[in-house]
């Protein structure tokens, strides 16, 4: 039995900066950040089912960070490097190497950090014929059933036969941190490369910064008279 833990290597958005107009993603790179929960829960159901946990990656495959994914438990990682590829061409590479996989389960973020599209979990779902089960805050397995907590709005229980696709929210878990030994000892640990290419159905054309420009006004009075030029102004520009 294994479960597959699908993650992202994506520039740290806390190092992004707006530079000249342009965004600069010339940053260090890292484990998305809700990615690192799907990987969590993968360990976790391998810990307590004795699975074998696998992690697999597509797009950019630094080495650091894929150590970083496999210092928190993964036996070994698959590393598929590619290209632009968009939402239906990254499906496709996963399914690619899932198949050969055979899991049991697939766990991953509802979203990355980089695009947000949250439409990647299902879409995946469809090409591999999983069932899906999506913004999971908490999962359980019994035999060949899924049971999970979904967070949309309300909480709602669902159950679901394996094999499923599901994504979780960052509610599931804390991610661990690695230890000292488990660090060192994730260079030992196995990265399968392999490559993927494909027409994309759409392509990113251009990243704009979203820039909010402050009016800078400064009242200097006594604080009555301030508050009530404040309540004015505030009124002035339709806010009040």
């Amino acid at each position: 039995m294994s479960v597959v833990a699908c993650f992202k290597v994506v520039p740290d958005d806390t190092s992004i900066r707006v530079i000249g107009g342009k965004v600069e993603t010339n940053v260090p790179l890292k484990v998305s950040t809700y990615d690192k929960n799907a990987i969590e829960e993968a360990v976790r159901v391998k810990e307590k089912l004795g699975w074998k946990a696998i992690g697999v990656t597509v797009g950019n495959t630094d080495r650091k960070s894929i150590r970083d994914a496999l210092s928190m438990g993964l036996d070994e990682v698959v590393a598929i490097s590619s290209g632009y590829l968009d939402v239906s061409g990254t499906a496709m590479a996963l399914a690619e190497t899932i198949r050969s996989i055979s899991p049991k389960l697939v766990i991953m973020a509802e979203s990355t950090t980089d695009s947000s599209t949250s439409a990647l979990p299902p879409y995946l779902a469809e090409v591999l014929g999983y069932n899906l089960v999506s913004y999971a805050r908490s999962i359980s397995i019994q035999d060949s059933t899924i049971r999970a907590e979904r967070s949309v709005g309300d909480i709602e229980v669902v159950e679901s036969p394996l094999p499923a696709v599901v994504s979780v929210t960052g509610e599931i878990n804390t991610p661990r941190t690695p230890s000292v030994k488990q660090i060192m000892e994730s260079a030992k640990k196995p990265v399968k490369q392999s490559s993927f290419s494909s027409q994309p159905l759409s392509e990113l054309v251009e990243v704009k910064p979203f820039v909010t420009v402050r009016k800078r006004v400064i009242i200097e009075k006594p604080m009555e008279e301030a508050v009530d030029q404040l309540i004015n102004y505030l009124k002035g520009e339709g806010v009040l």
